[in-house]
């Protein structure tokens, strides 16, 4: 009795496989673009929910320090932060207002991005993050090619095996199936696609920002563009610990949970991996 593709032998499986592997890479990128919840639009949206949705709970703790550094409530004195004027208006604000004098940017950032739990809450709320059981089912529908692909190589495995036939390489691409797939598991971008929307459009609307935030900008500039419009500003000293922050610890503080991660609302958020 035939086996089908099973019959095949060692080199012919293996560049089927591979090119399965191809669409496999191909179908879990495509697949949670297709199934992205719509969600729904708020009629407006602050620069912290921005903050959350483009870059995760590191972006919003870089958006509340911008916002604290322009209106004075926060100084920068020898790559410390001391507190200013003001008792703070938000409770993230209020979070690094409390913290002992001076204070570290790593203190800073675990304060304010303490809040970024009731931000989340308030983005799923509106529609535009995905709530857990929904990113748990997009997480399983986006890596089931590659279930589908390692249960078919692992078949031709096992008839490998039992006819004595070598199954080295076959085995190191399952391996390597394996790993692709735990990573398209753990990497999900958790926002709606009334998510991408809002901040698309935020993004469009305030381009100009890019280039230079006028007073009382800084905070969105930073939510929707992050700690570089600061450059040639008043703050570009915060820019420079963030920078030399990020190329010691080899991470711009992206979300991969779609903080988004992230990348973006949680994962992060952040930064948001598709």
């Amino acid at each position: 009795m035939s086996l089908g593709p099973f019959d095949l032998t060692g080199g012919p499986f293996l560049l089927l496989y591979g090119a399965l592997l191809v669409v496999t890479i191909i179908a879990g990128l495509v697949l949670p673009r297709w199934l992205r919840p719509a969600g729904a639009a708020p009629r407006r949206t602050d620069p912290e929910p921005l903050a959350f949705l483009a870059g995760g709970a590191l972006r919003l703790a870089e958006t509340v320090t911008a916002q604290m550094l322009e209106t004075r409530q926060l100084v920068i004195d020898n790559k410390k932060f001391l507190a200013g004027n003001g008792g703070g208006g938000t409770p993230a604000e209020r979070s690094v207002l409390a913290l002992p004098q001076p204070a570290s940017w790593v203190q800073v950032a675990v304060a304010a991005g303490g809040h970024a739990g009731a931000v989340r809450a308030r983005l799923v709320a509106d529609g535009l993050l995905m709530d857990g059981w929904t990113a748990l089912q997009l997480r399983f529908w986006q890596t089931s090619p590659y279930f589908l692909l390692l249960a078919f190589g692992w078949t031709k495995l096992l008839i490998g095996e039992a006819r004595g036939r070598p199954v080295g390489y076959l085995t190191m691409l399952l391996i390597l199936t394996a790993v692709l797939a735990l990573i398209r598991f753990a990497v999900l971008d958790r926002r709606t696609r009334a998510g991408h929307d809002v901040l698309a459009e935020a993004r469009a609307r305030s381009e100009r920002l890019q280039r230079a935030p006028a007073s009382g900008e800084a905070g969105m500039a930073v939510a929707l563009f992050g700690t570089a419009v600061l450059v040639g500003s008043g703050w570009e000293d915060f820019h420079r610990m963030r920078t030399a922050d990020s190329g010691s610890s080899g991470s711009d503080g992206g979300s991969s949970d779609g903080g988004g991660g992230s990348g973006c609302g949680g994962g992060g958020c952040g930064g948001c991996g598709s």
